[in-house]
């Protein structure tokens, strides 16, 4: 695989408030202490007002950093958040990447509304990482999620998954594994006029062979090694999940389709149902316009 040595100049933390852990500041510390990065410090707060407890910690952070050598500078964000606001202040400070720890959402109110992470995903212009629980050390590896499709935008989309993952993986000296997950065949219902669309054995073993030779061909074209390339059939949310855990990749990068609110909701999205279950870290990337 090539070698994107091109560090972080900038990176944007968003984080709450508050002196408990945070996996999400962690990852950005570690990050900016190996690429020299300035750290950008959104500090959020659910109080209406900034109130001195979070101006305190924030300003204590800032020291913190800033002693042990890493530019930074930040500012409060009160109230609910809303993801115009936090897309307000990408578009502000121009970042090369974007860590935020995950939202806390009942589900009730994802059942009636968008989780404020979806919501950034959808739009923000730049990498966004959203992590996970074991997101606060430097990754050892990195599975970058491709899809081999034929659709309009999708080798860009790939290429994007793949630079990412190793710009991230150059930063960090991780590893960069790379995966396809294919959907399982649906079998269709004994009916005389289904047979011809049916999941019989042979039909799913020739899909299944035909993902394999596009697979294949996108990984010789990436220069991945043998044992870096996984081709695995599954729900491809929980498939990549598996996968993750079974390699030790703490980071899952994930390419984002625009989709409208149909589709989303007939098709779904790999890249949000990540965001919603994943253990790992989420890297987005939102396919090129």
């Amino acid at each position: 695989m090539t070698n994107n040595s091109a560090s972080y100049q900038r990176i944007l933390l968003m984080v709450p408030a508050g002196s408990g852990p945070c996996p999400a500041l962690a990852q950005g510390i570690a990050l900016a202490r190996r690429t020299q990065a300035r750290i950008i410090l959104q500090a959020c707060t659910e109080a209406g007002d900034a109130d001195a407890d979070s101006a305190s910690w924030l300003a204590s952070t800032l020291t913190l950093l800033r002693g042990e050598g890493i530019e930074a500078s930040g500012h409060l964000l009160a109230g609910p958040l809303k993801p115009d606001a936090l897309l307000a202040d990408i578009g502000r400070f121009a970042p090369d990447l974007v860590i935020k720890q995950p939202g806390k959402n009942s589900a009730l109110r994802r059942l009636f509304s968008t989780p404020e992470d979806q919501a950034l995903a959808r739009q923000c212009p730049v990498p966004l990482m959203v992590v996970g629980s074991r997101g606060d050390h430097v990754p050892h590896r990195v599975l970058a999620a491709v899809d081999i499709v034929e659709a309009a935008g999708a080798d860009d989309l790939n290429a994007g998954v793949i630079a990412q993952a190793e710009r991230l993986a150059a930063a960090t000296g991780a590893e960069v594994h790379v995966a396809h997950a294919v959907e399982p065949v649906i079998n269709m219902p004994e009916d005389a006029g289904l047979q011809g669309v049916a999941a019989t054995p042979v039909l799913t073993e020739e899909l299944q062979a035909l993902h394999r030779e596009r697979f294949r061909i996108l990984a010789d074209r990436y220069r991945v090694p043998e044992q870096r390339r996984h081709l695995v059939f599954g729900s491809v949310d929980i498939a990549l999940e598996e996968l993750s855990e079974r390699i030790g990749a703490e980071v899952i990068v994930a390419g984002h389709h625009p989709r409208g609110a149909l589709e989303r909701f007939l098709v779904g999205s790999t890249s949000e149902h990540l965001l919603s279950h994943g253990k790992q870290s989420v890297l987005i990337v939102r396919q090129p316009h």
